[in-house]
């Protein structure tokens, strides 16, 4: 583990658990490398740390405190210098946590993260919320970026995906989910939205779970590294999270928060929407006996 990892100068919710005793393992995955708008989400995972350790622990959701889930937080990945490299050593970690049996709980970063993650994974349903699709071909001429990474992971891996929230989007990517309309949805966050979620977590064995900080609107989240507006609010996004804690979900991340753009508001949600998420899944586990 040691060659994919550094340390974090803290770690999430102060957590010294190490990773065999652990059932969710945090990992910071602080890639930076091909922002569009506003640079700055590498330093995110630790943003996300240092904000987590001014929370009250209390769920009043789920009923559990930090006491009932046991949390490790393995660092941050070792930068490479490109983004390839970056995903490669995201899989190779992300793989070792699915294979200790551990649920990996990754910070990004760009939202490209994911696309390690899922490489490590597999799953068979992601659920994607995002003011972005990220399902264009080519963005600024890349074919690997945080605009093309959704894109390049349906051509590489089998899953169905549903994305909530969306709402800065391109004709291309409009027309490719058209297209592709057994495969990816765009819904909303509201009731008939968790329906298409069930009609498609029945055909599905295993989840992942990725949220892109500019799903929510900037009113609540402005330091991400393209804002759009109208987004939902932290409780629409936690609340629709809890709705699909009952499945299995294999893997998390939260991504795009690029904390140098406010005071930190931004990593203080993402800290707690994080907090938040790890308690739903324990609660769903516990569920599911």
């Amino acid at each position: 583990m040691e060659r994919f990892f550094k340390p974090a100068a803290q770690t999430f919710m102060d957590s010294i658990t190490p990773l065999e005793e652990s059932q969710y393992a945090v990992i910071g995955a602080p890639l930076d490398l091909t922002s569009s708008h506003r640079s700055g989400s590498r330093f995110s995972p630790d943003a996300i740390r240092q904000a987590s350790h001014y929370m009250e622990t209390y769920s009043l959701r789920t009923g559990l405190d930090l006491e009932d889930v046991s949390i490790s937080d393995l660092g941050n990945i070792v930068d490479t210098g490109s983004v390839e490299g970056a995903l490669r050593n995201i899989e190779d970690a992300v793989s070792i946590v699915v294979g200790s049996e551990k649920v990996p709980v990754m910070l990004g970063g760009e939202h490209a993260v994911t696309l390690g993650a899922l490489r490590a994974v597999r799953p068979d349903l992601v659920v994607d919320f995002d003011a972005h699709l990220d399902l264009r071909d080519r963005l600024l001429g890349l074919r690997l970026s945080h605009g093309t990474f959704m894109r390049r992971a349906m051509e590489e891996l089998d899953f169905r995906l549903v994305i909530i929230g969306g709402r800065a989007l391109s004709k291309e990517e409009v027309e490719y989910v058209e297209e592709n309309d057994d495969r990816v949805r765009l819904i909303s966050a509201d009731d008939e939205g968790m329906k298409t979620i069930r009609e498609w977590s029945d055909l599905s064995s295993s989840v992942y779970v990725t949220v892109d900080m500019d799903v929510v609107d900037p009113s609540s989240a402005p330091a991400v590294g393209n804002p759009s507006p109208e987004g939902i609010s932290v409780t629409q996004l936690i609340d629709m999270i809890a709705g699909v804690s009952d499945l299995d979900i294999k893997g998390f991340d939260l991504t795009e928060v690029a904390p140098h753009f406010d005071s930190g508001l931004t990593a203080i949600q993402a800290a707690y929407i994080v907090l938040e998420t790890i308690y739903s899944m324990e609660s769903g586990r516990r569920a599911r006996g």
